[in-house]
């Protein structure tokens, strides 16, 4: 067995100390989503044909070559799914005089609203006119009270684009979600010319947009831009680009981007990731706790060293001892008021290994013996863990360092 040596510790509890209780530095989220737009004419063309400024803007920031739609790819699913941070049922309904649909989960948006308290200007969900507008849920805890601010007009990505603009400017909200619909329709055509010119228009849209977030000084440094896709089209060998909905690769694979202040420059993942990740790690930077969602915190594209420590009163996360630990460690926390408490063990790369407390408690003081087994008993090997405590709204985080022997260091 190798030896874990003083020298190992000391990197590793380094480490720790660096990645312990942090928040991100950006506060403002602007999303776009380019419907239906497949890989090979994204990021996965070598050649960048049909996206120069993304590929520009992908050397300020962080792209995942592995991000992928693991549920349905179509949009009347995959959208609901991004909202959502989880594969949502949805539910017809007739809204407005129009039949439509809304989704079973809360979304992003109620989230952001009510934990923050925001009012609906400072949420915008941007796109082209539809009569028939898909909606967020009417969830108990949360609902239509908490919905974004729709902006549905003109009927082109330009005009999205405009209107996006003009709201950048008129209302400068915190957080906004555009949504791009013509390169779906222009693959659906049929007309190869249409398509990836359509995708050239949404990669010039993502640039403009872009320049004026960082040319306005609310927005300035303190934005973080993503942008995905919903699904893919059929690959070459499943029917080629005019359609999509199947479990091909080409369906599958979308595109990541992520530029902002916390994010990593001139990066490129290659970690597996699915859809329901991206709204969880859209709350993360802003500071939300998307409580109904199953998707994961997407750690690995945020650079440590811009992070920064924050407190909160509501809750006191004491750490754990011992730490480093090779048996079992015991973590400390104090609730100052009866919380909802979720208490989650995830490795450095921001996957799931554990969760250890997930239930309603009492104010006053708890504590939870981790003994270093992964949900499924595995032992897990010697490394730096994060312990995640969400209360409520909030949530702080400690590493730990887990040692496979006490006999095997010095």
């Amino acid at each position: 067995m190798q030896r874990f040596t003083f020298c190992n510790l000391l990197v590793i509890i380094l480490l720790a100390i660096q990645i312990t209780s942090y928040s991100q530095q950006a506060d403002k989220v602007m999303v776009v989503v380019i419907d239906g737009a497949r890989y090979t004419e994204t990021f996965g063309d070598p050649s960048y044909t049909y996206i120069p400024r993304m590929k520009e803007l992908a050397t300020q920031g962080t792209i995942i070559s592995n991000f992928k739609n693991d549920g349905y790819t179509y949009t009347s699913r995959a959208i609901p799914a991004l909202w959502c941070g989880a594969w949502t049922g949805v539910q017809s309904i007739t809204y407005n005089g129009a039949s439509t649909q809304f989704t079973n989960l809360p979304s992003i948006f109620e989230y952001y609203r009510k934990q923050k308290d925001m009012p609906a200007n400072e949420c915008f969900y941007i796109l082209k006119y539809i009569s028939s507008l898909w909606l967020p849920s009417f969830d108990d805890d949360y609902g239509q009270e908490y919905w974004p601010t729709f902006n549905s007009t003109g009927s082109t990505d330009r005009d999205v684009a405009n209107q996006t603009q003009q709201i950048i400017d008129s209302q400068q909200p915190h957080f906004l979600w555009v949504y791009l619909a013509d390169v779906d329709a222009a693959g659906h055509s049929g007309n190869w010319n249409q398509y990836t010119r359509s995708i050239e228009i949404a990669d010039s849209i993502v640039g403009v947009l872009w320049d004026r977030v960082q040319a306005h000084p609310f927005y300035q440094n303190t934005t973080t831009l993503l942008v995905t896709n919903d699904h893919g089209r059929h690959d070459d060998q499943h029917g080629g680009f005019k359609g999509h909905g199947c479990t091909c690769n080409g369906c599958r694979q979308m595109q990541f981007l992520a530029v902002g202040p916390d994010i990593k420059q001139n990066f490129v993942s290659s970690q597996p990731r699915v859809l329901p990740d991206f709204a969880v790690t859209a709350s993360y930077i802003l500071g939300i706790n998307p409580e109904k969602s199953t998707g994961n915190v997407m750690h690995e594209i945020f650079n440590s060293t811009s992070v920064k420590h924050i407190d909160n009163s509501n809750f006191t996360l004491q750490g754990s001892f011992p730490n480093p630990f090779s048996e079992s460690t015991r973590i400390r926390y104090t609730l100052s008021k009866t919380s909802k408490v979720k208490l989650s063990v995830y490795s450095v790369t921001g996957a799931l290994v554990s969760t250890l407390v997930s239930e309603t408690q009492n104010e006053g003081e708890h504590s939870v013996i981790w003994n270093g087994y992964d949900a499924y008993g595995n032992h897990l090997p010697q490394g730096v863990y994060i312990l995640r405590l969400v209360v409520d709204r909030a949530q702080k985080s400690i590493a730990v360092v887990r040692l496979a022997n006490k006999k095997t260091w010095n």
